[in-house]
């Protein structure tokens, strides 16, 4: 049953990829019509494959993970859980086909891993609030177009982004704050061009238009920056820890408050990272992690950090507790580990957001050696028993 089991993931791998002899054709078509629930979880994994082929992840994987070398790790564990926990697949259809097969027995029909019932009703979406010097606060949604309020004629939305266009006297600077809840995220385009995308639980404030030598504003969370470039005033992001000083160009930064380490990764041009007396130059590529005053730098897979503006969750031998942190903040939840070691596990894959949190879990229990069981709000981790 475990060749067969090793053999069916390649199978179904390659025949999404459009490369079975005839030999395997026949082969995979007489598992296909099997069951009903193997034809069930193909279309499932073919429709998912369409959505996500050209996500960057799926090219690593084929390039540096090819089929003798998975097959040579199988080997060398005891099971394919322990496989997708030590190396993982880089991509949900991997996860779901390994999660579906290891635990289908025989002929029996098994219903695929991710067909789950919520019990979680928790909302997601486009939302934010703008809070006005003031401290009056404007709910952001989709949906409302136009300018938003009396006080604010040069500022728009088209349901997505929020704009700002210069007003007409900008003499001072007037901060507004732009709060994204739990389970939440928004766009925004600042009066220089400038486009900044926010993830959930965080919040930029910023000057309703930039004056001096300077374009500075503030983060507390996560951001996707698009610094619309001008040489005679540099771009700065202001974090708790550190600065990043930019002229024009593309990053990420993730510092939030209740983490230990702050990170800024570039995708394409040139920003330095400013850290107390420590100046340290970014190239594309590279991300540098800010910790007890510290700066460190390495080369990362940068699609793993910005996935999330694309509606992914996405993970690269990244620690269990620190994956959590993030589902945490999206769906609103908390995680308590009933063992300090299973915080370490490592986790790679990529996940759609807008999945229920009870699908999330499932797909993560088959991929790590983990049990979830969720009680409201809380949601205690267990190593998992076999």
């Amino acid at each position: 049953m475990k060749k067969e089991t090793e053999y069916i993931i390649q199978l179904i791998v390659k025949r999404l990829q459009g490369g079975l002899s005839p030999e395997e054709e026949t082969f995979f078509t007489a598992w296909k019509s099997r069951s009903k629930a193997n034809e069930e979880l193909y279309e499932r994994l073919e429709n998912e494959y369409e959505e996500h082929t050209e996500y960057p992840l799926y090219e690593q994987f084929n390039a540096r993970r090819s089929w003798p070398s998975v097959m040579k790790d199988i080997r060398k564990r005891h099971s394919i859980r322990r496989l997708y926990r030590g190396v993982a697949a880089a991509a949900i259809v991997l996860l779901s086909v390994s999660s579906y097969l290891v635990f289908s027995t025989g002929g029996e029909e098994v219903l695929p891993v991710a067909r789950v019932e919520s019990g979680n009703h928790f909302s997601f979406g486009k939302r934010a609030s703008l809070i006005l010097p003031g401290g009056d606060t404007l709910l952001i949604a989709p949906g409302v177009a136009d300018t938003l309020d009396e006080q604010l004629p040069f500022v728009s939305n088209n349901g997505e982004t929020l704009i700002y266009h210069t007003p007409r006297t900008a003499d001072s600077l007037v901060y507004n704050t732009l709060k994204i809840p739990r389970g939440g995220a928004y766009s925004l385009q600042l009066s220089d061009g400038t486009k900044v995308m926010l993830n959930s639980d965080s919040r930029l404030k910023f000057p309703q238009s930039f004056s001096g030598d300077t374009r500075e504003v503030y983060l507390e969370g996560e951001g996707f920056f698009q610094v619309a470039k001008d040489a005679a005033k540099p771009f700065i992001v202001h974090c708790e820890k550190y600065a990043v000083r930019v002229l024009g160009t593309t990053f990420n930064i993730s510092a939030y408050r209740n983490d230990e380490v702050s990170m800024t990764t570039l995708v394409e041009g040139r920003v330095n990272i400013e850290c107390g007396n420590t100046v340290v130059a970014l190239t594309p590529g590279l991300m540098a992690a800010v910790a007890d005053s510290k700066v460190t730098t390495r080369e990362v897979n940068v699609e793993s950090y910005i996935s999330w503006t694309r509606d992914q969750f996405s993970f690269s031998e990244e620690r269990l507790e620190d994956l959590l942190k993030k589902i945490s903040r999206w769906y609103d939840v908390e995680f308590v580990f009933d063992d300090e070691e299973i915080k370490d596990y490592k986790f790679s894959g990529f996940m759609p957001r807008y999945e229920s949190i009870d699908a999330i879990l499932q797909i993560m229990e088959q991929a790590a050696n983990v049990t979830f069981k969720m009680n409201n709000k809380q949601i205690v981790v267990y190593t998992h028993q076999e």
